[in-house]
This record gives C-alpha cells, sequence and structure tokens, in this order.
C-alpha cells in the first residue's frame, strides 16, 4: 500500500529525530521516556521509594523509566485500556481509568506517592473536537490524582497550550504548594504539549473532590 505524505513526513522526521534514536538505543518503547527523565531531573518528583500510578501507561516508555529509578518492587502500577507488554516490577491494570473513579476494590485504601499522566487522545483534525477530548483526559487525570494521591505527593500531567493552561494553573494552586508549566527539551517544538507539574498535595478535602 503507497504511504500517504503525511506517514511519508512521519517516518522522515522519526529517521531525524535524537529521542527516537536515543530511545532505541537504550531500550525505551517511546520517546516520551526522554521526557519524564528531564521532568524528574528538573523536579525531583520520584525517588527510590516513591509509590507511583502511570495512566494512559501503554506502550511504556514512562513505567520503564520509573522503573529504573525503584529501589523496591512492585511499587509501580500502570493502568491502560490499552495492551502493554510487561514490565519488571510493575504490575500493569487492563482497565479504563474511569472506573476507578466510580469503584476502588483494585487500589482499595492505597495512595499514592506519585501519578503520571502523558495521555492524549488521537487528533481528529478538528479543533474544538481535539480539544474537548483533551480537556477530558486531563480532568479524568486530575480526578484520578485528587481521590489517590497521598499528602503531600505529586501529579505530572500533559495538557496543551491555549486550551487548559490558565483555569488548570488557578484550580490546581488550591490542592498543592508548588504548580509548574514545564516543557521538556525532548518535546518537539511544533507540540502544543506542555506538562503540569504539581507538586505537595493537600488532601483535607479529598472526599469533596471526587466525581459523582
Amino acid at each position: 500500500m503507497k504511504r500517504t505524505n503525511s506517514q511519508n513526513i512521519w517516518l522522515k522526521r522519526q529517521k531525524k529525530d535524537v529521542f527516537v534514536k536515543l530511545s532505541r538505543a537504550r531500550g525505551y518503547r517511546s520517546r516520551a521516556a526522554y521526557k519524564l527523565i528531564e521532568i524528574n531531573k528538573k523536579f525531583k518528583i520520584i525517588n527510590q521509594n516513591s509509590k507511583v500510578v502511570d495512566l494512559g501507561a501503554s506502550p511504556g516508555g514512562w513505567t520503564q523509566v520509573v522503573a529504573e529509578l525503584q529501589h523496591k518492587k512492585n511499587q509501580i502500577i500502570a493502568i491502560d485500556k490499552k495492551q502493554m507488554e510487561p514490565i519488571e516490577s510493575c504490575k500493569f491494570i487492563y482497565d479504563d481509568i474511569s472506573n476507578f473513579l466510580k469503584y476502588d476494590e483494585t487500589l482499595e485504601r492505597n495512595y499514592f506517592d506519585v501519578i503520571l499522566s502523558d495521555m492524549a487522545a488521537n487528533s481528529s483534525g478538528h479543533r474544538f473536537t481535539d480539544q474537548a477530548n483533551a480537556e477530558k483526559i486531563y480532568y479524568l487525570a486530575h480526578s484520578f490524582a485528587l481521590k489517590y494521591l497521598a499528602k503531600n505527593g505529586s501529579f505530572v500531567c500533559k495538557i496543551f497550550r491555549n486550551s487548559l493552561e490558565k483555569t488548570t494553573l488557578q484550580n490546581i494552586k488550591e490542592r498543592f504548594s508548588l504548580v509548574k508549566i514545564y516543557k521538556p527539551n525532548s518535546s518537539r517544538k511544533d507540540s502544543k504539549e506542555i506538562y503540569l507539574i504539581a507538586i505537595g498535595f493537600n488532601n483535607l478535602h479529598k472526599d469533596k473532590m471526587l466525581l459523582t
């Protein structure tokens, strides 16, 4: 089958991308691994003993990075409705994240030091649809974090410029002691993606913040 022009452009970019080459050399499943490496180097949110949840984890690039940083086994939970190849010391849960906001048998009475989300919807090519999808994904991850983060925990989430940035900052500053917006060097310059870094969770009013 003949490739489309957009597919040819993507393949050409992949061949030139230094982070694609580095990821392959180090055995990472995606170039996104380097985004988390940069984030953690700057903000030091994950340490050897952190209990971590990786939302929308497949194919597992971020989970691999967390596993490298861990001292203890079974400190990582990866959740996705797409299947993912196993990663040592990681528990993978094949499920839709929204289900954990309705019931919590799987994670019952567990709170986590770090909750990560590099989730993004596939582009539809329609600006307003893409914006609505981005907002839906962010609020899903945000609600999960408010429910399952331990006191003083950290939340890292992909968002996009010109959609969630201002309202997100206003709302989340009430729940965390430090909130920053960060764009790693490994994030492509033509991408509107940025990362919300929220550190020092105040869970005093957690029960009021759950989705209904």
